[in-house]
């Protein structure tokens, strides 16, 4: 689930996302529904990987992923570092640079998100802006979030759709608890390529 948080409220109609069926990935790049009962058929394990046919060795590698479906919680950055929107713009930049951060989640004082700023949003906007200004007067104040149990395959979808680089996770209490940034997701591909991202 998606939703816009805008000045520490939630707004109406979130990016559109659908729900479908999981699906698992078999040898040849064809999909199928997840049924209730699994059929195995592959033939038992040897107990070398050397004495094993490389036919054998290519259609398991070439088989369904580890997990036919990641969520958020599972592959986020986290902990997802955060500061009030009070600090000043000096002290965040200096703050992300320290944890070596891009992007940066800024709350109210009861640790809620209400903005949002990025690297590249101080280093341009700094030039116009006193540097002991606070946060709150150059953060993006209207934030994609989404919740830790979202497929991979929407946030993929949205990251597309909107343009946008990275998505903080929040609790029910929209307190920032990770991030999902496009490294997350291309990391994920490159240990199971054959992930099913978006069905």
């Amino acid at each position: 689930m998606f939703f816009w948080i805008h000045d520490g409220r939630i707004l109406p109609n979130p990016p559109a996302t659908y729900a479908d069926r999981v699906h698992k990935i078999h040898p040849g790049g064809k999909s199928s529904p997840v049924s209730g009962k699994e059929e195995d058929n592959s033939p038992p394990p040897t107990t070398s990987f050397l004495h094993r046919s490389p036919g054998d060795v290519y259609k398991e590698s070439a088989g369904q992923t580890e997990k036919p479906v990641y969520f958020l919680h599972e592959i986020m950055s986290k902990p997802a570092y955060s500061l009030p929107s009070s600090e000043t713009i000096s002290y965040c930049l200096d703050f992300m640079l320290e944890k070596g951060i891009r992007h940066l989640p800024i709350t109210d004082d009861l640790g809620a998100l209400v903005g949002f700023v990025s690297d590249r949003d101080i280093l341009e906007k700094s030039k116009s802006y006193e540097r002991d200004w606070p946060i709150s007067d150059i953060m993006t104040k209207r934030v994609l979030v989404g919740s830790p149990g979202s497929e991979i395959r929407g946030v993929t979808k949205v990251l597309l759709e909107e343009r946008i680089g990275c998505i903080p996770v929040v609790d029910d209490d929209n307190h920032p608890i990770g991030m999902i940034t496009r490294s997350d997701l291309l990391r994920l591909l490159l240990k199971y390529p054959n992930l099913n991202i978006i069905a």
